[in-house]
């Protein structure tokens, strides 16, 4: 008995509860919700089709979600501007949510422009300039993402084209202006780039940012244009993009645990957000 000790038992984990809810509300009028709940990693998806989700706007009429399949609702008919208060709930037999928010300012591209130009580490590759004027009156969250339109080309035995497909690619991207070093999340991602206004509140703001892969026309395949979209987006929304980064890059490290991603969903996870965006086409000759 002297040798021996007792020693508690730590308690069993105990697996997260609540509703998974994501809606990113744009100017559009038309708007998706996913509504789940929180399963275990072997359990079978639990989608949640008894819920009434409505959108509103101060004195205005509010519009009803419908049903569809696997928990997702639409809501059809109801648009939203840029600067549009607006709450959303949905009451369900297991969860009830009210948020109310304001859809972020609208944005828009003075110019952009493109160079080849070569890149320590990389070599000629693609970059960009783009411009816009930034509100003064909000806090805006910004967000850059690139797609690559590629042609690709079917050659015969004698070196001819015979055919030929096109196909959109999201570009690796990434930049080192002072707002995008500011955001370490940046680190976690090369598919956007994420940054706030605080240090050019309410300025025409010039960007640069380059594609992380070698230009790199042939033969088979060449690229024919590419799609740069600017988005402002809510505060949630921004952090929601942000902390989803980080988790993702922490599901292939063999050395880190993968965090929470960061959600305004009360006793919840996901995000009810809101964006605006812009996009701008440069085509290549090719």
């Amino acid at each position: 008995m002297a040798c021996s000790r007792d020693i508690i038992e730590p308690n069993t984990d105990q697996m997260a509860a609540g509703p998974v809810i994501e809606c990113i509300l744009t100017t559009d009028s038309h708007h998706l919700v996913h509504y789940s709940r929180v399963v275990g990693i072997s359990d079978p998806f639990n989608p949640q089709t008894n819920a009434t989700i409505t959108l509103s706007r101060p004195n205005q009429k509010s519009g009803i979600a419908q049903s569809l399949a696997n928990g997702t609702y639409v809501l059809s008919d109801f648009p939203l501007n840029p600067r549009d208060t607006f709450q959303f709930q949905l009451t369900a037999p297991l969860d009830t949510v009210l948020l109310t928010d304001v859809m972020p300012s609208a944005v828009s591209f003075t110019k952009t422009d493109t160079a080849t130009q070569a890149i320590a580490g990389i070599g000629l590759t693609q970059v960009f300039t783009v411009q816009f004027r930034d509100s003064a009156i909000d806090e805006n969250y910004y967000r850059i993402t690139a797609q690559q339109q590629i042609k690709n080309y079917v050659i015969s035995a004698d070196g001819r084209p015979i055919d030929s497909s096109t196909t959109w690619k999201t570009m690796q991207i990434d930049g080192n202006e002072t707002p995008f070093l500011r955001n370490n999340f940046n680190n976690y991602t090369e598919q956007e780039i994420l940054f706030s206004d605080d240090i050019f509140n309410g300025v025409l703001t010039t960007f640069k940012f380059h594609n992380l892969l070698p230009f790199n026309n042939s033969k088979i395949s060449k690229t024919i244009a590419v799609k740069i979209t600017l988005e402002n987006m809510s505060l949630a929304t921004y952090q929601f993009y942000n902390s989803r980064a980080e988790h993702l890059w922490s599901q292939k490290s063999i050395t880190q645990l993968p965090g929470p991603v960061q959600s305004n969903i009360p006793n919840g996870y996901g995000v009810i957000g809101a964006r605006t965006k812009t996009e701008w086409i440069i085509p290549y000759p090719y």
